[in-house]
């Protein structure tokens, strides 16, 4: 129940009851006949009119503030009548003492704003709030971004560039990487490692089976001695391709294992993979030896050039990976797809890549965030820098606190100014009222009872 409510039921209870006690007109006269029940209904009588005195005198004081009550101008209507006084009362206390700067200040001062920054990041998911903050920024700085104009300038300086490689030093720079230890190692792990994988595939164990199937029967010929000797051993063409699948294995795995080991150079192991990776640098430059590196360089711009266009290239590589914008090839996949089955076309939803620059964005942010974290010297710069920031900003702007407030009261008319104050205090002020009935009714009859007291003493 709002306090105006709990004010009207006090003022209309206050009027019953003064009405209900009158000691010439209440059905509870008939009662009070003695002495003492005489005594309490005038007792709670003149108390309930004071009570309706007091909640009347109050309901006229706190209406008199914003209208005309009963429709009585003289001195109502407080707030519109004083508006003048009231606006530069509120511009200046509001202007010179609640936002004082010293006031500010001396609150801001106990605050560990670097602290508050932390909880921030650590409890209110502000570290990710401030990564999606900078991708943003970066993507709009991208979305300007002319890829086909940057395209078309940068294709020639990359095909003159190419034009004067010296395809020599380029393989010789290739096979020292791949021939240094630590990369060769890599490189045949990865290639044994796919070997295992095609070798478990359908297609090369089909491929398999039958060529087992056709040296078998080759070796058989006519001859039921072979077949029988085959017969024999149970060496089926299913039994001979998983002997053979398990020996591959076997040899990869072992040849794996030993490219994985690190130990003394009198190692077995050890050595069988110095020698491995020894005779694998050598075929790579045997390989690169007998290759004609100025033919096979020239042929391969000339196929770049014929199917190649680098400018249309580097404008999609652009779009994708540093805009964040749809592959057109997925896109042109999918409207084949659609074109080939249109009965049973569908719309797919594509998800955008994520651009390249963003995992690199997303970590220095990270990094950043942490080293603050870590840091107290970053900490104590920080919470300087914020209240020195806030110090500059309420020196420079404090002159114009007054004209904005002022201009803010300003447009609001009379009637608006008083139904704003009125939604923000009235239920309030309504406490005035009945505080009112309640010291009235005390007030009532604390005053009946000593006159009751002088006119005994005194009186009679």
């Amino acid at each position: 129940m709002q306090n105006k409510t709990k004010a009207a039921t006090a003022l209309a209870i206050s009027a019953i009851g003064a009405a209900g006690t009158l000691p010439g007109f209440s059905p509870l006269a008939n009662l009070a006949v003695t002495q003492t029940g005489g005594f309490f209904l005038n007792l709670f009588n003149h108390g309930f009119i004071a009570a309706t005195i007091g909640g009347l005198a109050d309901w006229f004081a706190v209406t008199a503030l914003f209208r005309k009550p009963l429709g009585i101008g003289y001195r109502t209507e407080i707030l519109k009548r004083n508006r003048g006084r009231i606006t530069d009362a509120i511009i200046d206390f509001v202007g010179q003492d609640l936002l004082n700067t010293e006031n500010i200040m001396h609150t801001v001062k106990d605050e560990n704003t670097a602290k508050l920054l932390i909880d921030y990041f650590e409890k209110n998911n502000g570290r990710e709030k401030l990564k999606e903050t900078f991708r943003e920024i970066f993507s709009e700085v991208f979305a300007d971004f002319d890829s086909k104009k940057f395209s078309k300038s940068v294709t020639p300086i990359l095909e003159n560039e190419f034009k004067n490689l010296d395809a020599d030093k380029i393989v010789d720079a290739v096979l020292k990487a791949v021939t240094n230890e630590k990369h060769s190692r890599r490189i045949l792990t990865m290639l044994l490692e796919t070997g295992q994988k095609i070798l478990k595939s359908e297609h090369i164990q089909d491929a398999l089976s039958k060529k087992i199937t056709e040296l078998r029967e080759t070796y058989e010929g006519d001859s039921a001695g072979r077949a029988l000797v085959l017969s024999s051993l149970n060496l089926s063409d299913e039994k001979i391709l998983s002997v053979l699948n398990e020996n591959l294995e076997n040899k990869i795995s072992e040849t794996i294992e030993i490219l994985n080991i690190r130990g003394m150079v009198d190692n077995d192991k050890a050595a069988a993979a110095k020698n491995l990776l020894q005779s694998f640098g050598e075929f790579i430059k045997n390989s690169a030896g007998n290759l004609d590196i100025k033919s096979l360089y020239a042929e391969l711009r000339r196929i770049l050039a014929e199917k190649f266009n680098e400018s249309s290239y580097i404008e999609t590589w652009l779009n994708v990976n540093v805009k964040g914008e749809i592959d057109p090839e997925v896109l042109e996949k999918i409207n084949r797809q659609n074109a080939a089955n249109p009965q049973h076309s569908r719309v797919v939803k594509i998800e955008k890549q994520n651009p390249i620059w963003q995992p690199a964005l997303d970590k220095i942010i990270d990094e950043k965030i942490d080293e603050f974290i870590n840091s107290p010297i970053w900490q104590e710069k920080f919470d300087k820098l914020i209240k020195n920031f806030i110090k500059n900003l309420l020196e420079e702007y404090h002159g114009q606190i007054p004209d904005l407030i002022r201009e803010r009261l300003d447009k609001l008319s009379d009637d608006d100014l008083t139904e704003f104050v009125e939604k923000k205090v009235s239920d309030d002020l309504q406490m005035i009222r009945i505080n009112g009935s309640i010291c009235g009714a005390v007030a009532g009859m604390f005053l009946y009872v000593v006159s009751q007291i002088i006119e005994k003493f005194l009186i009679g």
